[in-house]
């Protein structure tokens, strides 16, 4: 409900600035506010860009990036879906799905201008970087306010957990992109409970679900809970609005399912990568020892190989790793734990580090980012407590953590997995800081003006009192 507005003398009316002409101070600050974000995304370009110069650039293009950066251009120029590494090596034609679309169809956006190489798309993967900061602010204004937007844009700025994926070409950076963008549209549906934005729900949990196979949870984590739990909306009105939002996303994955569908010769959705990720990490190595909750190669050089086809080798995969596991349930805990603790950097923290040379991070940055996390992640704390007592809606950021943490139990545990997570521990961070700013700035503001309201009191008796 607005306050009320006293009514203006009949003189003072023709000061007033008309509907079409809003007040020079209401159209400054937004104008202010945006120029801010836009300084901010300058800087955390700055600092992508000198990242991917100083350390990365010149280095060999292999693993996942070569399949993302291949990928792109093959989809360019109208080869459809192959599997790049058996294309190089041995020029065979070869369907496949690895990984979900979404980062190699951004990927080809840049292609298709004729920038095929692989320093274009780590630029092009910087500017989406980018992206993420724009969204972070919008997401945290909504959420908390003007000032909790520009900070939490700060922090995705220079926090290296924001940016250490973006020129290393991995779909970590459409997967931080793709889950602001649910967080902002889960907020926004629940402000508005309308259809279309109900629509932009099911759109948004469409592209996470196409940048990270492992995010289709956030189905059952955010955007089921977050529609049939929608206080004042009748059942009937819940279950229209839940509808939409599964058809809309139904519709947006449907030609990549359906492509799927039509190439294989097992059924599959998303993506053929499940089983040799699971292969590789239900193993003697990985249940205990120095990789307890990694993975190892040594999971796949016991097993007898694989069939060429990739769906079939999809399902042999995903069935060795099954028997593995019911064999050696009494391990689960302990390897859960292990997980759990390797993605959100609390257990062996430097070894982990160590560990994530192998997909080319710097092990100085990967050290300064994991200092960084613990801090963030104690002042998130913060954040859940001062929404929690605003009565501010808490699952739109807290389901990404969740999800996240749900499948890196049933996968591995390692620090990239956590980069969908970081826009919710970054936003949460920004609202315990800009709180905490606030209620610091209150006794200072109110110091200051009875510091000055006693100087006025004493110029006004003492003339010789300087003003």
């Amino acid at each position: 409900m607005s306050p009320e507005v006293p009514e203006p003398a009949s003189g003072a009316i023709a000061a007033l600035p008309s509907a079409a002409q809003p007040a020079p101070g209401r159209v400054g600050r937004p104008r202010r506010w945006y120029l801010g974000v836009a300084a901010i995304c300058l800087l955390g370009l700055g600092i992508r860009l000198f990242y991917l110069f100083h350390w990365l650039h010149l280095t060999a293009v292999q693993g996942d990036p070569f399949y993302y950066h291949e990928a792109a251009n093959l989809c360019a120029d109208g080869r459809g879906w192959p599997d790049p590494y058996e294309l190089r090596l041995s020029g065979r034609y070869v369907a496949d799905a690895q990984h979900p679309p979404l980062t190699s169809l951004l990927l080809a956006v840049p292609s298709l201008l004729g920038f095929t190489g692989f320093l274009s798309h780590q630029v092009f993967s910087c500017l989406l970087g980018v992206g993420s900061i724009v969204l972070v602010a919008l997401a945290g204004r909504r959420i908390a306010g003007p000032a909790t937007g520009l900070t939490a844009a700060g922090i995705a700025a220079v926090y290296p957990g924001m940016w250490l994926n973006d020129p290393l070409v991995m779909s970590e950076t459409t997967g931080i992109l793709t889950c602001v963008w649910i967080i902002l549209a889960a907020y926004r549906f629940a402000d508005r409970r309308g259809f279309a934005e109900a629509a932009w729900l099911g759109l948004a949990l469409a592209a996470v679900m196409l940048a990270r196979a492992e995010l289709a949870l956030l189905a059952l984590v955010l955007v089921v809970p977050l529609v049939t739990m929608a206080r004042g909306v009748p059942w009937r009105r819940r279950a229209g609005l839940l509808a939409v939002a599964a058809a809309t996303s139904v519709v947006a994955v449907a030609p990549w399912v359906g492509y799927n569908l039509s190439r294989f010769h097992e059924p599959e959705y998303l993506s053929t990568g499940l089983g040799s990720t699971l292969a590789v990490t239900h193993c003697p190595a990985t249940y205990s020892g120095r990789d307890l909750g990694w993975w190892s190669f040594d999971c796949v050089l016991a097993l007898p190989s694989p069939p060429q086809e990739r769906s079939e080798r999809d399902v042999f995969y995903r069935h060795a790793a099954y028997d593995y596991i019911r064999d050696h349930s009494d391990r689960l805990p302990a390897v859960a734990a292990a997980r759990l603790g390797r993605t959100w950097g609390v257990y062996h923290p430097w070894q982990q580090v160590r560990l994530d040379t192998i997909e080319l991070r710097p092990l100085s940055l990967s050290r300064i980012g994991m200092v960084t996390l613990w801090v963030l992640e104690v002042v998130a704390v913060g954040g859940v407590v001062v929404l929690r007592r605003r009565r501010t809606a808490l699952l739109p950021l807290l389901a990404v953590p969740i999800t996240l943490s749900l499948a890196t139990v049933i996968v591995y545990g390692t620090t990239r997995f956590r980069a969908a997570a970081e826009p919710a521990v970054v936003l949460l961070a920004a609202v315990a800081i800009t709180a905490a700013a606030g209620r610091l700035a209150g006794p200072l503001r109110s110091r200051a003006t009875w510091i000055t309201n006693g100087q006025r009191a004493r110029s006004d008796t003492d003339p010789g009192y300087p003003t």
